[in-house]
C-alpha cells in the first residue's frame, strides 16, 4: 500500500497537472480576450494619398479578422520630418500594449544607424510583424522636363520635390550628385507624395528624387501607362522588371568604397514597407500580430483588393524583415560614417 508521502506526491503531480491544463485553456482565452472590443492604430509617417498610405490602408482592412478578438484597425497619418515623428511617437511616446503599429518610411532604420540627430528610436530593438511589399527606388522627373536621362542631370540643374532630409526624396538626388556627378536641386518642405505629385503637374517642380516603384504604381499608374514621367534610375540591388533598361544606381558608380555606400542606402528598398512595434510590446502579442500579418498577406480579400487597385504584394514575414536590419546594424562604423557624410547626415 503507498505511504501517505507517495500518496501526497502523487496528488500533488495531478494537482500540477490539472494546473498546467487549466492554464493552457485559459491563457489563449485571455490573449483573445486582450483585443476583443479594442482598437490597433496604425501610424503612417505620411500624409494621405501616397503609397506608404495607401498600403497601410489595405492592410488595415483586412489584418483585423485574422488578430484573436477581431479588433477594428484604424490608420492615423501622422506627417513630419519624413517619418521621423511618427517613428519617434510609436517608439517612445505610444502605449507599448500591441495597439500601435508604425508604417513609416523604410529608411528610418538606415537613418538612425547613421546617427541621425532626431532619432529617439534603436532600429535593432524594434520588433517586426512584416513587410508587404519591397520594390526599387525611382528618380523621375515630368515628361515635359529637358532632364530625360543621367547624362542631362549632369548638364543642367533639375529641381525636385522633396518632403525633408530624412526622406527617400532627398537622399537619392543627394547621393546621386555626389557619386555621379549630377545637378539635382531638392526643394523640400512638401509634406508627402500627394503634394509633390501636384507641384510637378503645375511645374513648381520638375520631378521627384525618393519614391518606390510600387509606390508610383499604387498612387499614380496613370503616370506610367501614359509615360508622363522618365524615370531616370532606380535603387536597387537588380532592376524591377517593368524598369529592364532603367541603370540602377550601384552600376553607375565603381569606386568600391562609393559600392558599399549605395549598399547601406539601398538596404531599405529590400526592406520595403514593414510594420514594427516598440521594443515593450509583450511578445506573445508580437507574435500574435506576425501570425495575422502572415496570414493577411495570404489572404484572398486582401490579395483581390490589391489587384484591383494595382498595388503588388512581395510580402516578408516579420523575422526576415528583423535579420535584414540587425545585418544592416552589423555594417561596419566606417562604411555607415562615410554613408553619412556623403548625405550631410554628420553629428
Amino acid at each position: 500500500m503507498p505511504s501517505k508521502a507517495t500518496r501526497g506526491s502523487a496528488l500533488s503531480g495531478i494537482l500540477a497537472g490539472l494546473g498546467a491544463s487549466l492554464f493552457a485553456t485559459v491563457a489563449p482565452a485571455l490573449a483573445d480576450d486582450f483585443y476583443k472590443g479594442r482598437q490597433i492604430n496604425v501610424i503612417c509617417g505620411f500624409g494621405p494619398g501616397g503609397g506608404y498610405d495607401a498600403y497601410a490602408r489595405l492592410l488595415a482592412r483586412h489584418i483585423g479578422r485574422h488578430i484573436p478578438g477581431n479588433p477594428s484597425v484604424v490608420v492615423q497619418n501622422m506627417a513630419g520630418a519624413g517619418t521621423v515623428r511618427a517613428s519617434n511617437h510609436v517608439y517612445v511616446a505610444a502605449p507599448k500594449d500591441g495597439t500601435v503599429i508604425a508604417a513609416v518610411n523604410q529608411n528610418m532604420p538606415m537613418y538612425q544607424l547613421l546617427g541621425g540627430k532626431s532619432a529617439q528610436f534603436e532600429a535593432a530593438k524594434l520588433q517586426w510583424i512584416g513587410s508587404l511589399i519591397g520594390s526599387n527606388g525611382t528618380l523621375y522627373t515630368w515628361h515635359n522636363s529637358q532632364t530625360k536621362s543621367i547624362e542631362d542631370a549632369k548638364r543642367r540643374e533639375t529641381p525636385l520635390g522633396g518632403t525633408g532630409t530624412t526622406s527617400d526624396s532627398h537622399i537619392f538626388p543627394t547621393l546621386i550628385n555626389k557619386l555621379v556627378g549630377t545637378k539635382f536641386k531638392v526643394v523640400n518642405g512638401y509634406p508627402g507624395t500627394r503634394e509633390i505629385h501636384i507641384a510637378i503637374e503645375r511645374g513648381e517642380v520638375e520631378g521627384r528624387g525618393g519614391n518606390s516603384w510600387a509606390s508610383l504604381l499604387a498612387s499614380n499608374k496613370t503616370w506610367v501607362d501614359e509615360k508622363k514621367v522618365n524615370v531616370i534610375v532606380q535603387i536597387g540591388l537588380k532592376p524591377e522588371p517593368e524598369l529592364p533598361n532603367v541603370p540602377l544606381l550601384i552600376d553607375l558608380v565603381t569606386d568600391p568604397r562609393d559600392k558599399r555606400a549605395v549598399e547601406v542606402v539601398t538596404m531599405p528598398t529590400v526592406l520595403g514597407y514593414g510594420y514594427w512595434l516598440a521594443p515593450e510590446v509583450p511578445s506573445a502579442r508580437m507574435e500574435m500580430l506576425r501570425s495575422a500579418f502572415d496570414a493577411a498577406a495570404k489572404d484572398p480579400e486582401l490579395l483581390a483588393e490589391a489587384v484591383r487597385s494595382k498595388m503588388m504584394i512581395r510580402p516578408q514575414r516579420g523575422i526576415e524583415v528583423e535579420a535584414l536590419v540587425k545585418k544592416a546594424a552589423a555594417v561596419p562604423t566606417p562604411v555607415l560614417q562615410r554613408t553619412a557624410e556623403l548625405l550631410d547626415w554628420k553629428n
